[in-house]
């Protein structure tokens, strides 16, 4: 294997293990030792293993994202309906890949980028759009609410009820994506 391979296999197997563990149980040894590989080729590729979890978080958010955008893109000129197909798309990802859902949204790595106070949005292309579309909103609804209080509001909606219907305390149902954000948005005006 050369570099470029014996890295990307790293970052290819790490996320199939995140998608079967815990990001408790999760090992560099386990990673390494599938590949065949010693631990010292591992740093040679990465600092540390959270240096791996940042770059396996920024590809999982880029493949999400691709599922999703080209649905997006459709409803560019309305947020409103953007957002809520988002929030289905991603309540969808919740419950088909939890183990991989739970890594992208908690682990350590990416809950600075989460963060309203944080300036490292950029590396991940999923809360990008997640963040463009609600300053559109804002803008176009000319909301006296903050993207940043919005972004709050809806993310937690989200992975609230993501996490509700996950547990089979309550079914999916996309009227009510729709109905909350007409909710907060009357309630940011």
């Amino acid at each position: 294997m050369n570099k470029n391979d014996t890295k990307e296999k790293i970052i290819e197997t790490a996320i199939h293990k995140l998608r079967y563990e815990y990001i408790q149980d999760f090992s560099v040894r386990n990673v390494v030792k599938a590949l065949n590989l010693t631990t010292g080729s591992f740093y040679k590729h990465f600092k540390n293993k959270d240096s791996l979890f940042l770059e396996a978080a920024q590809r999982i958010s880029q493949q999400v994202y691709s599922q999703i955008y080209p649905q997006i893109i459709k409803q560019e000129d309305h947020p409103q309906k953007a957002l809520c197909l988002l929030g289905s798309n991603l309540i969808d990802f919740v419950i088909s890949e939890p183990k991989l859902a739970d890594f992208l949204f908690f682990n350590t790595e990416v809950l600075n980028a989460y963060s309203v106070y944080s300036s490292n949005k950029s590396s991940l292309s999923l809360l990008k759009l997640t963040l463009k579309l609600i300053d559109d909103l804002v803008s176009q609804e000319a909301l006296q609410e903050t993207s940043e209080t919005l972004f709050i509001q809806i993310w937690s909606f989200i992975q609230g009820y993501a996490i509700l219907i996950k547990n089979h305390v309550v079914v999916k149902d996309d009227s009510l994506i729709e109905h909350t954000l007409t909710e907060l948005i009357k309630g940011a005006k």
